[in-house]
């Protein structure tokens, strides 16, 4: 078998290029308004509750049961409340929802969630961190979280919910946990170069989560442009064409 294309590149070479982009807000991320993740396509697009074998055991995408019923794919979260990986219900994106919200227009993520815990109420809140260092290494950005928790009793069925980014519903988190060496209190900074959007639970604006043992839906997560108040008037029609259009893929 023949190799036409063989490109030989040092190790240096692509360690240097990695570093580059890590270290250039932005240049990795690329946020869209309108981007959706629906988990149709059997993976989980980019959410992981963390980096090894064992978190990666307590999420599964879940082929039928989704907000839109038999065939609709979800993405489903178990934590089991003890004190090392796998015990908090948070789940992020460092890569895929990462980028400047402010010059794509995104003001607030929604969608759909279901508590599936049997006893466990469960208090959501979304973050985002944009800490980095600028050309003179000063810190930019930092780690922010929603003030508002969105709560849901154990047993809900799929609810369509919206979190806020805008500047007046963020908080800095009261403990950052491993983020702390970016914190920062510019949120305007943080919303123009977000690294890394999470979902957790809990009862205070936190990072890292507080312990749980729950189970929770995840589907059709949504940037969306509009003001939260006119988000929720509106996602009512919104949940009717993605329940069409996810109908019309799966005839097709």
């Amino acid at each position: 078998m023949s190799h036409a294309n063989n490109i030989s590149v040092s190790v240096p070479a692509v360690a240097v290029l990695l570093l580059t982009l890590l270290l250039k807000p932005g240049a990795a991320w690329s946020i869209s308004l309108g981007q959706l993740d629906n988990f149709e396509d059997g993976t989980f697009q980019g959410w992981r509750m963390g980096f090894n074998a064992t978190t990666l055991s307590h999420q599964q995408n879940i082929a039928d049961g989704g907000p839109a019923g038999a065939g609709d794919s979800f993405l489903q979260l178990v934590a089991d409340g003890t004190a090392v990986a796998g015990g908090r219900l948070t789940v992020f994106n460092p890569l895929l929802w990462g980028g400047d919200f402010t010059a794509a227009g995104v003001t607030a993520i929604a969608m759909d969630l279901k508590n599936i815990s049997s006893s466990e109420t469960l208090n959501l809140r979304l973050a985002v961190n944009g800490g980095f260092r600028d050309a003179s290494f000063n810190i930019v950005g930092g780690v922010f979280v929603t003030a508002a928790s969105i709560s849901l009793a154990s047993g809900s069925d799929w609810t369509r919910v919206v979190f806020s980014l805008k500047p007046e519903d963020l908080v800095v988190p009261a403990d950052v946990g491993r983020s702390s060496n970016v914190l920062g209190n510019d949120v305007q900074a943080t919303l123009s170069h977000v690294q890394e959007v999470r979902l957790l639970n809990s009862a205070i604006p936190d990072w890292d989560g507080l312990p749980v043992v729950a189970t929770l839906g995840v589907d059709n997560i949504h940037a969306l442009p509009l003001p939260p108040a006119l988000v929720l008037f509106g996602s009512g029609l919104m949940m009717l064409l993605a329940t069409r259009r996810k109908r019309t893929l799966k005839a097709a």
